[in-house]
């Protein structure tokens, strides 16, 4: 017998949970952290996941728990938060590169929101959702889906959103099955050495049905 559980991530999750934080959208983070070498994308999010109060932060993040092993992760944010992250995230930009490579990695990231929208007042915002390589296919995703979901609920919200790469169809059917529809599209044009931000599609569903 199988046994599962949804928890907050915890700063010991680290090794387990940050690879699946960066599969959640690979091409952008690598766009926006590597600023002359791919290692600084690995070792900012190490800082960033260790610390409070931010959007890549463990305590931003549930975890399920199968049998005793982190399977998949996923993250709710609100409008709200925007101005309070975009602030702990420069801190831990400032702190974390040179001052030049610091400006850098600040403006690349600022130039993402014009493609990965930051959440709209109102709409409790799914993102930084990944499974395992080795567990996908196995309804986690769906679960934690509808965990994130039944967690807006609670909080009073009645619509949810998420953003997902046009290079993701699978991902977009699987949200569809849950109610999710498009409502808009980004093109993404940015591109660096060592990534790019894929074009984005904008979903929304109303969370007074039932999501399962």
């Amino acid at each position: 017998m199988t046994s599962t559980a949804f928890r907050q991530c915890r700063p010991g999750d680290r090794e387990k949970a940050l690879p699946l934080i960066i599969s959640s959208g690979p091409e952008a983070f690598h766009y926006v952290f590597c600023d002359r070498q791919s290692e600084q994308l690995t070792s900012f999010l190490e800082r960033a996941f260790i610390a409070k109060g931010n959007e890549f932060s463990h305590d931003q993040h549930l975890a399920l728990i199968d049998n005793d092993q982190l399977v998949a992760v996923g993250a709710l944010r609100y409008a709200e938060q925007t101005n309070r992250f975009t602030l702990a995230a420069m801190r831990l930009i400032f702190a974390h590169y040179s001052p030049l490579a610091a400006l850098r990695t600040a403006w690349r990231g600022l130039r993402t929101e014009s493609v990965i929208k930051p959440p709209g007042k109102g709409v409790a915002f799914i993102y930084q959702l990944a499974v395992c390589p080795e567990q996908r296919s196995r309804g986690f995703g769906r679960r934690m889906i509808a965990e994130l979901l039944s967690r807006a609920r609670q909080q009073g919200y009645r619509r949810a959103g998420l953003n997902v790469s046009v290079e993701n169809p699978r991902a977009q059917a699987l949200y569809e099955q849950l109610g999710f529809r498009v409502q808009r599209e980004y093109s993404g044009e940015l591109r660096s050495p060592y990534g790019y931000v894929p074009g984005q599609r904008y979903m929304e569903c109303e969370l007074h049905a039932t999501n399962q």
